[in-house]
């Protein structure tokens, strides 16, 4: 009941703040974050997501909406990036008649040696062999499409203040107008073009890695074919099916291309929250798991990784502990990590013989105090 009352309160202090709104665009997000609070009601963002004005207003209502929606501001932040990388795309049929199809935004998250990652970028057969791979497993569906781009996008550019959802929702429209020129056999731009564009888009140069390790991801989308367009209520076992399908196709996927990947690592597609924080705990990771190896831990993997936010709330502290061995601390950004919790945290436990939770930072370093 207090959930209930709470969502109720939050959806009434929106509505009253649709009042005092300064724009259209304004009063658009904030009736969507009273339908969000009271209902769970989600897909009112994306009419004006589109709008010139959009990041500006959702800039200056950052703070009102964490405000007003509390602990479900988290939820609704990561909504808006989940419509932003939704569309439609209307495709002829061989009859000559249109259908309409969604599209959806799609990103691999990517970590490796620089130089490494953007020769793979580059490689126009190496881009083609990745578009192949995910439809063959099933990943994107074989009578479906996806196009990959020849880049890199940096994590940098995944932080939230970085890359509004506005500005996400311009790169699902650039990459739907490329697939929709892929359909209709027009030739894409050149790579140099591309990257032009997108860095324009996301103002983010792809190229740039931050160091001798890239953490990026490369960025397309695929053509969504519903199997259960059309019908209003779909059964949870169906549901539960597609998603025992999808995972099933994800590890086909790995076993039968990714890891085959040489000096580099290629995650399956996530939306853009995800692959955030996906890319948030890639940073931990690799120098957890190389700091083990050196002290003779086999495969990096430790029994126990500990984990609590600084002070300040601005970063993540992590160690790891394998018997009397114990390496850190290590930090990843929390704007990254809860931007999808889920994301991050499911990696940290796949990662681990389990995850210690602390309130303070204090006691994810004393393991480290007197280890081996």
């Amino acid at each position: 009941m207090a959930n209930r009352a709470d969502r109720r309160a939050s959806a009434k202090i929106a509505r009253q703040s649709v009042k005092r709104a300064k724009s259209p665009t304004e009063g658009a997000i904030l009736r969507a974050a009273a339908a969000f609070a009271s209902e769970g009601a989600t897909g009112q963002l994306r009419p004006c997501l589109s709008n010139a004005d959009f990041d500006d207003a959702w800039t200056r209502l950052a703070d009102d909406l964490e405000d007003i929606l509390g602990e479900g501001y988290p939820d609704f932040r990561a909504q808006a990036y989940a419509e932003a990388g939704l569309g439609t795309l209307r495709v002829a049929e061989a009859g000559g008649a249109e259908v309409e199809l969604g599209t959806r935004l799609v990103l691999c998250p990517v970590v490796g040696p620089a130089d490494r990652v953007a020769a793979f970028a580059d490689d126009a057969g190496e881009i083609a062999r990745l578009e192949t791979s995910l439809r063959e497993a099933g990943v994107v569906p074989e009578d479906g499409r996806c196009l990959v781009l020849p880049l890199v996008v940096p994590i940098a550019a995944f932080m939230p203040d970085a890359s509004p959802p506005g500005r996400v929702r311009a790169l699902h429209e650039y990459l739907s107008d490329r697939l929709k020129d892929g359909l209709l056999r027009t030739p894409l731009p050149s790579p140099d073009a591309i990257r032009v564009a997108v860095a324009e888009l996301l103002q983010a140069d792809p190229a740039a890695s931050g160091g001798d390790t890239a953490f990026g991801a490369l960025v397309g989308i695929e053509l969504v074919l519903d199997a259960f367009a059309g019908r209003t209520a779909v059964p949870e076992d169906e549901l539960d099916a597609e998603d025992l399908a999808s995972a099933a196709a994800v590890e086909s996927w790995y076993d039968s291309y990714a890891a085959d990947l040489a000096d580099m690592a290629i995650g399956a597609p996530l939306d853009w929250p995800a692959c955030g924080a996906a890319l948030a705990w890639e940073t931990v990771r690799i120098p957890m798991e190389a700091a083990l190896r050196r002290r003779g831990v086999p495969d990096g993997r430790p029994e126990t990784i500990h984990c609590a936010a600084t002070a300040d709330g601005e970063r993540l502290v992590l160690s790891a502990v394998t018997g009397p061995i114990a390496v850190g601390p290590f930090s990843a950004s929390t704007d990254l990590a809860w931007f999808d919790a889920d994301e991050f945290f499911g990696r940290v436990e796949a990662n681990a013989d389990s995850l210690v939770e602390h309130d303070d930072e204090g006691d994810v370093v004393a393991p480290l105090l007197g280890a081996a």
